[in-house]
């Protein structure tokens, strides 16, 4: 099985977190001919945390993750934090497929879509 998991900061303001949640679940008519499990997860101040959710799509089967940072930049989270969960998930579960996919300010056309939308 092949799992997707949306990563944003969290946040103190529950509203914000709840719309991530929306977003994330808007996102599975999408990914569904990709991913076989979907979901989110947050990086502070808020649950599911990253670790949580890889965990939460291992029990369920999944054997191949990939990881959507849902930041702009290139920042510590991306460069530093996130690809430390990796390796310790790695070490963890040996057979897991995981990664992580570019984050959004770096996916190809993103410029060029929001400046259209603008």
């Amino acid at each position: 099985m092949k799992g997707f998991i949306l990563v944003a900061h969290g946040s103190r303001r529950a509203a914000a977190n709840d719309e991530i949640a929306r977003f994330s679940r808007a996102l599975n008519s999408g990914l569904a001919p990709k991913f076989d499990l979907t979901g989110h997860a947050f990086w502070e101040l808020a649950e599911p945390d990253l670790g949580q959710a890889i965990d939460n799509q291992v029990a369920a089967g999944a054997r191949c993750i990939r990881l959507f940072p849902y930041f702009l930049a290139e920042g510590k989270h991306v460069v530093t934090d996130l690809p430390s969960v990796i390796a310790e998930k790695q070490r963890q579960y040996p057979e897991l497929d995981i990664a992580l996919l570019p984050h959004l300010g770096a996916l190809p056309g993103f410029a060029d879509w929001l400046g259209q939308q603008l």
